[in-house]
């Protein structure tokens, strides 16, 4: 009789078994309840044993509570050994809540290699304002022990209230430079983004002769107000984002060409591509006829990314030839000689925009 030899399940202990549950929700950013869920025990004790303990949400609260404190510690004792760092920060709204992110990089002196770390992830209230924003970066500098001396700039995209914020707050822009004309401190403060109002009381008593008592140099006021919060608060230098630049230059700037036959033929065309790509994203029997016939798909242009649009003009003229016979198929009008010349060019001049802007991802120079 043949004996089978029957291996026993390795046993596991609670701490590792905590300690690779809590790295898979970590890692995966998966809710941290998923530890409680039925179907996620079955797979962990079926892949174990029907003995194991597995751990609670609430311990899992108290290990990432643990663990974010050390990563501090160990970021802000990094952090402290280097000469320079850079750091990035960017804002955007997701479930009607925004936040404000922040990341920081740094060539060890040591060993000469790059180091990228997040910094944080942190609500922020309110109006995008210069004053929240300014606000909240500096907190976050507080609390990795981040000097503006060591800070060789701040990476942000070419917004205005985050140019506003370093204006203001960077020791690029000092107010008591006497070459500043009171003008510009009246630029400091607008009532779109200044939390703080100056008030002037009226006595229904007061007569006109009086009047000169309650003159109020309000430009006088702006400055003293201004001085105020820069002695309390500062930035570091500003550099605007490389990608957020190349993008102004390919849609904004574009925009501004005034030479009539240029906007003739590109409102044309791209009035063509539009309806093309329209139909691509809301007909789902329309996207796989172009499938079956091109045996692709077609990306659709985002507004919010200006890359998104030269990489669907680009799958478009990789692609004449199919779409020639898509157009047919879908008794779509027909693109013209010139018009097929004007997306070539369009790649040619944008082509290097893109290359550049994968270029600055690649060294770390986009936010």
């Amino acid at each position: 009789m043949i004996q089978t030899k029957i291996y026993d399940t390795p046993k596991v202990s609670k701490e590792l078994v905590k300690d690779l549950v809590f790295n898979y929700i970590v890692d995966e950013m998966k809710p941290l309840a998923t530890c409680e869920k039925p179907s996620f025990k079955r797979l962990i004790r079926g892949l174990t044993s029907d003995s194991i303990v597995l751990p609670y949400r609430k311990a899992l609260v108290s290990e990432l509570n643990h663990k974010y404190k050390a990563y501090v510690e160990m970021l802000t004792g990094f952090i402290e050994k280097q000469s320079y760092v850079c750091v990035t920060a960017d804002i955007w709204s997701s479930n009607n809540k925004s936040c404000l992110g922040m990341t920081c990089h740094f060539i060890d002196e040591l060993n000469y290699s790059r180091y990228s770390y997040i910094l944080a992830c942190r609500r922020i209230k309110g109006n995008h304002t210069y004053l929240n924003i300014a606000k909240v970066i500096k907190e976050i500098m507080l609390d990795f022990k981040i000097e503006n001396e060591k800070v060789t700039h701040v990476v942000t995209d070419n917004a205005s209230n985050f140019g506003k914020a370093f204006r203001t707050f960077s020791k690029q822009f000092n107010v008591t430079d006497t070459h500043i004309s009171d003008s510009n401190y009246l630029g400091l403060i607008s009532s779109d983004d200044s939390d703080s109002d100056v008030n002037i009381s009226s006595d229904d008593d007061v007569n006109d002769s009086n009047l000169e008592f309650y003159v109020v140099d309000l430009s006088s006021l702006m400055l003293n107000h201004k001085e105020t919060i820069t002695n309390t608060m500062s930035l570091p230098s500003h550099l605007t984002c490389s990608a957020h630049t190349l993008n102004l230059i390919a849609s904004v700037d574009t925009a501004k060409i005034v030479d009539q036959a240029y906007n003739s033929i590109s409102k044309i065309t791209f009035k063509n591509l539009s309806s093309f790509w329209n139909l691509l994203s809301r007909s789902t029997v329309v996207s796989d006829k172009v499938f079956d016939l091109c045996s692709c798909k077609f990306p659709v242009p985002n507004l919010t990314k200006w890359n998104s649009m030269y990489d669907a003009v680009h799958k478009v003229v990789t692609n004449k030839q199919n779409l020639v016979l898509v157009f047919n198929e879908l008794k779509m009008k027909k693109m013209k000689k010139n018009e097929w010349s004007f997306l070539e060019e369009y790649c040619k001049v944008m082509g290097p925009l893109q290359y550049h802007r994968i270029n600055c991802k690649v060294k770390g120079l986009v936010i």
